[in-house]
């Protein structure tokens, strides 16, 4: 027995003849009822292929076209599909070439291929099943969808997890290499944070870690390709992109001090963290090994904690350099980072 769909269908009627597609129209709303909530008629091809971009519809269906004119409306609108899945179905004259025409409609991607005589009842029954599949597939693409995000987000703090960090900083570095953009890292970690396990205790560590890590994940300052990801425990890895590398260090220290303004309370609890922060730039059309840039912000982050922490240091990194002498002059100064309360002393002064 067919599923009762579970809301009415919108259907895009792409048809050679107008009178034949007026006709078709009045049949298939008295036979669906209110199964469909629209039927919207074209003659054009092209112009059903603009409205199916516009409306998306879940049923396409396609009258009286020779082959070719519906394996190219097929083909662009399983290439537009995405992460939805339109129902198509092709109706056509029954004849000698009705078995080819069928088969190459199916290869574009056709959901079935019906007789153009074909009663209006089984035709509504071919129609609500593949509206029916449609709707199982939508289910499907968002379940793997949500699952996808899941599996490449870290629980605690909902930025990315490591796995989607290897993901996604293979394809900045990708875009590095083309000469697109300059990429900078930022190595992250809460100062002294085992005094909050210690002291308070772990419940209050997760939810410092969790703050700060939606923190950085909605900070205005990334931009674009920008993207956070949790390193473990309470570092933070930030990928920066960029042809500037002043930019990117003026990011960094926008979201340390947003990180140092930072009031959190929990339970009984008022606490106060500062982070120390290394970030590593390299230059479009770089051609060092990736895990360069990551072992480079490794040791910038190290130098902030030497020189007193909560702080940024940064660094140019140039392929093959060695991180236990960096040269001074591979070191990025920190910009400064004009803050609300410094923009108020300006505009009052």
């Amino acid at each position: 027995m067919l599923k009762t769909p579970s809301r009415p269908m919108n259907i895009l009627l792409v048809s050679k003849n107008q009178s034949s597609g007026n006709m078709l129209v009045l049949s298939l709303q008295d036979a669906l009822g209110p199964a469909v909530a629209r039927i919207d008629l074209v003659n054009d091809p092209q112009v059903a292929f603009s409205i199916y971009k516009r409306s998306h519809p879940d049923v396409l269906l396609i009258d009286g076209f020779p082959s070719a004119f519906s394996e190219a409306l097929i083909i662009n609108a399983r290439e537009f599909d995405g992460k939805r899945h339109t129902g198509v179905i092709v109706l056509a004259a029954a004849g000698e070439h009705f078995d080819q025409l069928a088969i190459n409609n199916y290869n574009a991607g056709a959901d079935d291929v019906v007789a153009s005589s074909i009663g209006v009842g089984i035709l509504r029954v071919k129609i609500l099943s593949v509206f029916i599949h449609k709707m199982m597939a939508d289910e499907l693409r968002a379940a793997v969808h949500k699952m996808e995000t899941i599996v490449m987000t870290d629980e605690l703090t909902g930025l990315h997890n490591m796995r989607s960090f290897l993901k996604k900083f293979g394809k900045s570095v990708s875009q590095c290499a083309k000469g697109l953009t300059g990429v900078a890292v930022v190595m992250a970690d809460l100062d002294h944070f085992k005094k909050v396990n210690d002291t308070m205790n772990h419940m209050v560590g997760s939810h410092v870690i969790k703050t700060v890590g939606q923190l950085i994940g909605k900070s205005k300052v990334l931009e674009g390709e920008d993207f956070a990801c949790r390193y473990g425990g309470d570092e933070f890895l930030i990928v920066l992109h960029g042809l500037n590398p002043q930019d990117q260090m003026r990011k960094a220290e926008a979201i340390r001090l947003e990180i140092e303004k930072l009031a959190i309370r929990f339970q009984s609890y008022q606490i106060h963290v500062t982070s120390s922060m290394g970030l590593c730039w390299v230059p479009a059309k770089f051609e060092g090994a990736p895990e360069n840039i990551v072992k480079g912000a490794d040791a910038m982050l190290y130098r902030s904690k030497a020189l007193g922490r909560n702080r940024l240091s940064g660094l140019t990194l140039e392929a093959g350099m060695d991180f236990s002498a960096i040269p001074e002059s591979f070191i990025l100064p920190v910009p400064a980072v004009e803050t609300a309360a410094s923009k108020a002393r300006k505009k009052a002064g």
